[in-house]
């Protein structure tokens, strides 16, 4: 009888032990003994890629395990985007990814001291040194404002260093704009204008005070935006195959009057999340506001009526 009690309960213990085991195997026993010790680098919502060296594709999983199916791979240097995580699975973490419409978990890193994946650091773009928007565009006309009822000097060239005097417009003189716009070291928009005769550079105002020197006196024609949308707020797309797509600070191109810069480029091929849009940009383009690895700017779908330039996922 005493040797049957003794048999039980050593046969509990062994269950206890079991249990306890059981549950730190399944949560990977926190950041100690077969936990995740390396640290995780990503985080959701952004991009990143796989690093060049091993130069090895990384594999993707229908879990966050490496006993779940492989349903994709993306190859060493290709970039995804990061939809949630981290979980701590085999001493590693494990990220939901998104690769080219394949949706799944890859693995950060061996665990110890080799990264598999690395994230995409993007620069924010300096601000543009004019700072006052510019209302005039190139076909257009525009005259010099009446306060505070002072003429507008006429410049050899865009800015004030380097560049001759070369006559005045008086407030109220209207002139056809040439080209432009220019900004000039002095932090000011130029344009290139016609005033009877008389042609050259001229500001349109002071970016430091906000103070406008020249106001429109005609304004460009509504755009028609001609290309069918593909693309849709809250989606995903992705740049065709080949050139890289624009990345500016505004929907349309400067050449035709927005007060647009190119803050960066999206790769061929690459993955950005869709934010707004579209807006009819003055160039005939629609344009939608993105987030292309942590870098948001507007980026046109195509042009013409059947030329697209991006794709939706």
């Amino acid at each position: 009888m005493t040797r049957r009690l003794y048999f039980m309960a050593f046969m509990l213990l062994l269950l206890i032990v079991g249990g306890v085991s059981a549950a730190n195997a399944q949560d990977g026993g926190g950041f100690g003994g077969y936990g995740c010790l390396q640290p995780a680098r990503l985080t959701p919502s952004t991009f990143a890629r796989v690093t060049t060296y091993p130069a090895l594709p990384n594999r993707i999983r229908t879990d966050a395990s490496y006993y779940s199916a492989v349903i994709g791979q993306i190859p060493a240097g290709a970039t995804f985007e990061v939809l949630s995580g981290p979980v701590c699975d085999g001493r590693s973490y494990w990220w939901r990814v998104s690769y080219q419409g394949v949706v799944g978990w890859t693995v950060e890193g061996d665990g110890a001291y080799t990264y598999y994946l690395e994230p995409i650091s993007v620069p924010t773009p300096p601000p543009p040194a004019c700072g006052l928007p510019t209302r005039l565009y190139a076909g257009g006309s525009g005259r010099v404002t009446l306060t505070p009822n002072l003429p507008n000097v006429v410049r050899s060239g865009p800015g004030v260093g380097g560049t001759s005097r070369m006559g005045t417009i008086p407030a109220g003189g209207e002139f056809s704009i040439l080209g432009g716009p220019n900004c000039a070291g002095d932090g000011r928009w130029w344009w290139y204008v016609n005033y009877r005769g008389l042609v050259g550079w001229t500001a349109e105002g002071d970016g430091a005070t906000l103070t406008y020197w020249l106001e429109p006196v005609s304004y460009p024609p509504s755009p028609t935006c001609l290309l069918p949308n593909r693309l849709s707020a809250g989606g995903s797309g992705r740049v065709t195959p080949g050139l890289p797509n624009a990345l500016r600070s505004a929907p349309g191109t400067r050449a035709t009057g927005a007060n647009s810069d190119v803050i960066g480029w999206i790769p061929g091929g690459a993955v950005f999340s869709v934010l707004s849009g579209p807006s009819c940009g003055s160039d005939g383009r629609w344009w939608w506001q993105v987030n292309y690895a942590g870098a948001v700017g507007w980026t046109a779908e195509g042009e013409g009526s059947n030329n697209y330039w991006v794709e939706p996922l």
